[in-house]
């Protein structure tokens, strides 16, 4: 039978309230043998802060188990497991960002990492649109808002708007039959869509100048379902198959909705916006055209965080200014 551990009055009637019983029982396993020592810090921290009498046993409920959520993401990396999001709650009560968690952790959680890539990704590209064109205002769409570009880009007398998307990663292969057709769908929605990418081959000479929906999910079922049978000796090959199977997932459910339009180039759209009615359609940009973008308007800076980011792995992409525990909004 484990050591009894003692706690305020406080913290007991917030327990009771909330019928919190069984998760102080899962907090208390997680502390261990440190679980009175974390109570009477929490406890003591609650006080430091003026918490109020009724919100005190709250306060310390929240830190005993933030702590407890800690030693829990400690513990699964020492079997080699990834701690969600949901085990979390079920076992603390804690509704946490997964990423703050483990850096709380001493850790690296690989939601940061693609956090970074595409705050890389994003202060670049505002930094060229807004260079363009200083007078428009940016927004990023709220998550269950429906469709949910990355940006949108809003210009006032002439009115015009058009919508990004960024797909920051390191590849080295053609960009994803899911992505072309993500960005058609914004392109539906919006009128004209730009995809700002990172791969280095361009999908212009596969798909030619107007792109349909059913010939990309054809050939995408194809590609993804050898990738899928494909023998896996290498962690990185059954990410790799995995990741296939879920696309294939992903463009069966588009099937049969016939959508097509345009194939623009990068340059086709900034030229149009110029002169006031962006041109209808997706254009989707390699990695090394942004690039030169960036360069030609001299944000040298921003075009080699783009050049990182399409080179280095997950675990050597790093940055001391750029945010990466949450997305940039």
């Amino acid at each position: 039978m484990g050591k009894r551990v003692d706690y305020s009055s406080t913290l007991r009637s917030h327990i009771k309230r909330y019928g919190l019983h069984e998760k102080m029982g899962s907090i208390l396993q997680l502390l261990g043998k440190d679980a009175q020592e974390v109570i009477n810090w929490a406890e003591d921290e609650a006080a430091r802060r003026n918490t109020e009498k009724k919100n005190m046993g709250k306060v310390v409920f929240g830190l005993v188990g933030f702590e407890a959520a800690i030693r829990l993401v400690q513990e699964n990396h020492r079997k080699g497991r990834l701690t969600t999001r949901n085990e979390v709650k079920s076992r603390t009560s804690q509704k946490v960002e997964m990423p703050v968690l483990y850096r709380e952790a001493g850790l690296r959680h690989p939601q940061e990492a693609r956090n970074l890539r595409h705050n890389l990704f994003h202060e670049a590209f505002v930094a060229l649109i807004m260079k363009l064109f200083p007078d428009v205002s940016t927004s990023v769409p709220a998550t269950g808002e429906g469709l949910t570009p990355d940006l949108m880009v809003t210009h006032t007398n002439p009115d015009w708007t058009i919508s990004v998307e960024y797909k920051g990663y390191r590849s080295i292969t053609l960009l994803s039959e899911s992505e072309v057709l993500k960005g058609m769908r914004y392109q539906k929605a919006y009128g004209t869509a730009w995809l700002v990418t990172t791969t280095n081959k361009t999908v212009r000479e596969v798909y030619g100048s107007m792109l349909k929906s059913d010939d990309i999910i054809k050939r995408g079922m194809k590609r993804l379902e050898n990738i899928s049978k494909r023998k896996s000796y290498t962690e990185e090959q059954r990410e790799n198959r995995g990741i296939s199977r879920k696309g294939i997932t992903h463009l069966q459910k588009h099937l049969g909705e016939n959508l097509s339009c345009k194939h623009l180039t990068a340059e086709e759209i900034l030229e149009s916006c110029k002169q006031g009615k962006p041109l209808k359609g997706l254009a989707i940009s390699t990695g090394f055209e942004f690039v030169d973008m960036l360069r030609n308007e001299g944000l040298d800076k921003e075009a080699e965080n783009v050049l990182r980011v399409m080179k280095l792995p997950t675990n050597k992409l790093h940055s001391d200014t750029v945010p990466s525990v949450r997305l940039i909004e």
